[in-house]
Parts: C-alpha cells; sequence; structure tokens
C-alpha cells in the first residue's frame, strides 16, 4: 500500500500519493491544495476514509455521488452530444431525445434516483391512447439512456432493466399490406414523373428517406451488372448497403437520367404522401382496404419481402436483400401471407381415401394367397423371399430363396440354392 504526503521540490502546495492495493495498478497523486502541513493532515485523513468507505462500498463512489445531485435532463443533453460524436443519425437523436425527455417531464424525474420501474408503469397504464409498439420505444430509449449512464460511471443499475416490453402481435394499429403485381404496374401508369421512384421501391426495399437521399453517384449502371451502393450516412442502420438492379429499373433509371451530375438527387422531387394517396387514388388502389390493412408507401418495401418469399428466395438470401439482421422480421413483417398462395399448398397434399389402384390390389391379393412374407434371419439360418409374379405372365408365382449352414458357397461357407432357377429348368 501506498499512503504518503509531500511537497514537491519548488512548490509550496501539499500533494496525496496513494494506492491501497498493487492489484490497483496506477498511483493516484491529489493536490491537497493547502500550503499548511496541518490542514493537509486532515484533508489527507478525510480523503482517505472516503477512498475506504468506496471500496468497501459503504458509499457510492464520488462521479455517481456527483451524478446523483445533477439534474437528468442535463445527463440526457450530456448523452445526446456523445451519441452525436459517435455519428449516430439525427432523427434517430431527435426520437431519442424526445421520448426520455417527455419521460423526464410526465413522470416527474428530477434526478437519477426518482426513476423507478414502477413510476414508468404507471406512466403507461396511463397512456391507453398509445399503440403497444410505441410504448415500447419510449421504454427502449430510456433503457439505452440508462445503460450510457451506467458505462460512464453515473449510475450503478439500470432501474428499468425489469420492466417487460407490451406484447404487439395481434395488436398492431397500422398494419400494412403487399401491392398485388397488378396494383404495382396500375400505379406506375398514372405514376408520371415518380415511376422510376415508385419502381425501385419494390425492386430494391429502401424506405422513403434512403430514396430520398439517394444520389447518381450511388447508382452504377453503365457495369456489366448494374448495382447500386447505397451510403452508409443515409440508411437506417448505418451501413453501406450494395444491392444489384432489376433489368426493368436500370433501364428508367437510365431514362430519368439525362444529364444529371454524379452529386445531384436520383429524384429532386421525391412524392410527397399526399401525392402518393392521388396516384394510388387515379390506379383504383385503395388506401386502406376491408380488413383495416394500409398500403402506404412502405408497403411496397413489403411487397418486396413478399416477392421473394413467392419466388422461394432462401430465407438467409432474403435476409440480406432486406437488410434484416432477424429472420423473424423478414417472415412476421415483411412477407404478406395472403399473397402466398396458402390455399394451392392445400391442392398438391396427398388423398388418404381414394380406393387403391388395380396393381397395388393384385399385390395385396398375391400377397395373401401365398400366405408367406419375405423373411430374413441371421447367418446360417434358412431365408425364404416370396416374389409376386404380377401381369399376365404365370410361369412363376413363387421364389424361394433357401440358405443352410453345410456347404461351400455364399457368405460364410453357406451354400446358396435358388430354387426359382430349379423349377423353370424343369
Amino acid at each position: 500500500m501506498i499512503d504518503c504526503i509531500y511537497k514537491p521540490k519548488g512548490s509550496r502546495i501539499w500533494r496525496w500519493k496513494f494506492r491501497q492495493q498493487p492489484k490497483d495498478g496506477r498511483i493516484e497523486d491529489v493536490s491537497l491544495n493547502t500550503s499548511d502541513k496541518q490542514v493537509a493532515e486532515k484533508r489527507h485523513a478525510e480523503m482517505r476514509r472516503e477512498k475506504q468507505h468506496e471500496r468497501d462500498e459503504i458509499i457510492l463512489p464520488k462521479p455517481m455521488r456527483e451524478a446523483a445531485q445533477r439534474n437528468l435532463a442535463d445527463h440526457l443533453q450530456d448523452f445526446i452530444g456523445d451519441m452525436r460524436r459517435r455519428g449516430k443519425s439525427d432523427k434517430h437523436l431527435a426520437n431519442l431525445e424526445y421520448r426520455v425527455d417527455k419521460l423526464i417531464v410526465d413522470c416527474q424525474w428530477n434526478t437519477a434516483k426518482a426513476v423507478t420501474a414502477d413510476s414508468f408503469q404507471t406512466w403507461r397504464r396511463g397512456k391507453s391512447e398509445l399503440a403497444p409498439k410505441t410504448v415500447n420505444d419510449y421504454l427502449e430509449a430510456a433503457r439505452c439512456f440508462f445503460n450510457w449512464l451506467i458505462k460512464n460511471g453515473r449510475v450503478q443499475v439500470n432501474p428499468l432493466l425489469s420492466v417487460e416490453k407490451v406484447k404487439t402481435e395481434g395488436r398492431q394499429t397500422r398494419e400494412r399490406r403487399s401491392f398485388t403485381v397488378d396494383e404495382v404496374k396500375r400505379l406506375l401508369v398514372v405514376a408520371g414523373e415518380h415511376k422510376a421512384a415508385y419502381l425501385m421501391a419494390p425492386h430494391t426495399g429502401l424506405r422513403r428517406s434512403e430514396l430520398a437521399a439517394l444520389k447518381w453517384a450511388d447508382l452504377h449502371l453503365d457495369e456489366e451488372k448494374p448495382f447500386a451502393l447505397v451510403r452508409a450516412s443515409t440508411t437506417k442502420n448505418s451501413k453501406v448497403a450494395p444491392m444489384r438492379l432489376h433489368p426493368e429499373l436500370v433501364d428508367a433509371l437510365r431514362e430519368l437520367k439525362a444529364e444529371s451530375q454524379p452529386e445531384s438527387l436520383v429524384f429532386k422531387r421525391f412524392p410527397r404522401i399526399e401525392r402518393f394517396k392521388l396516384d394510388l387514388k387515379k390506379a383504383g388502389i385503395p388506401y386502406q382496404d376491408a380488413l383495416g390493412r394500409y398500403a402506404d408507401f412502405h408497403s411496397l418495401r413489403k411487397t418486396l419481402g413478399t416477392n421473394l418469399a413467392k419466388a422461394g428466395v432462401a430465407r438467409r438470401t432474403a435476409m440480406s436483400v432486406m437488410r434484416h439482421s432477424d429472420g423473424k422480421l423478414t417472415d412476421k413483417i415483411y412477407t404478406d401471407e395472403n399473397l402466398l398462395g396458402i390455399e394451392t399448398a392445400i391442392d398438391v397434399l396427398p388423398a388418404f381415401t381414394d380406393l387403391p389402384s388395380q396393381g397395388d390390389s393384385q399385390i395385396l391379393v398375391a400377397g395373401s394367397q401365398n400366405g408367406s412374407s419375405a423373411v430374413t434371419m441371421g447367418s446360417g439360418v434358412e431365408t425364404e423371399k416370396v416374389l409376386v409374379n404380377i401381369g399376365e405372365s404365370h410361369v412363376l408365382t413363387l421364389c424361394v430363396t433357401s440358405s443352410h449352414k453345410i456347404g461351400n458357397g455364399g457368405s460364410g461357407g453357406a451354400r446358396t440354392r435358388n430354387l426359382c432357377r430349379d423349377r423353370a429348368a424343369l
């Protein structure tokens, strides 16, 4: 253990050098902020006692004690600033800040100590107007915030870790459907200048914001196999997204490109939702069907997932095309079962109540008349095989192969007689 106070050469201020145990590694050197030795010794004793209590977990470490006194909203600003420096998208950070800030205000979480699982659940029970997924988004935002606080030594535990998410399956307030092939064709007919955008969505699965940020430099239309290389700064998962382009999409993009510069946007006037609804109406496509499902712009992405499933594309391949990290998302959310032709799957199942065929009947009858079936026993023991002749030939109706332990030939020195051949010879 290292524990001493000293005054550096040429300095009037006393300092404390200490290391409680060798395994602590680094030796700490702290200023006592005084030139008086008695004051320095008193401060040294107080600080040593504090360090010992922290080590014995009698009190929290000083950074946590100081953090506990700060307003939680101040911690939130530090959190958002750190996330921004780490390259998180502005939209993601805006959602995080809004949700956590709303919880701080509504739940009266003035400090980290005020945050409890019960206070969040009480808030959640009073928000019946929010969709289950939205409520879960609030919970996830708060958890993310507290995980950051733990990582940075500001709190010890995440008080929301025990809170379970609300079940969302079957409770979606906005369920989407896929477009049929005929509907996409009708939409393209009335799309006008937005035809390429409407065509690219179901062929690539790019989201609306990703399409709107697409530049001609991201597209490589003159390659042998044209492809797009979507920038990480525009994708939802912040990763570069390479993707092959369908031949009919390549033709539409080449027609749209003309003399456009590489740094210019592909879709200079990307259609707003109002224009999309108007085009749906022109094409005779209901925005909401009889089942209450919506056909919005994001449904074009779901259309890609459904078409991949209908084409029999392997699940792992479909995940890559859709840029999903979880296959359940591809299967359950982005596949429309109503368009998979499930009803036709029943047609290929075998029937069990049909009468046996004529050939099968003859086999069954012949077997019952002979009263014998194939019998196989161990080595050196007699073996019989019954063959049934089917058809109009009546020369041979029974063949018996018999093996005996004595004599030569066959496996293990057994001699085998073919009675079928002998009878034919007669």
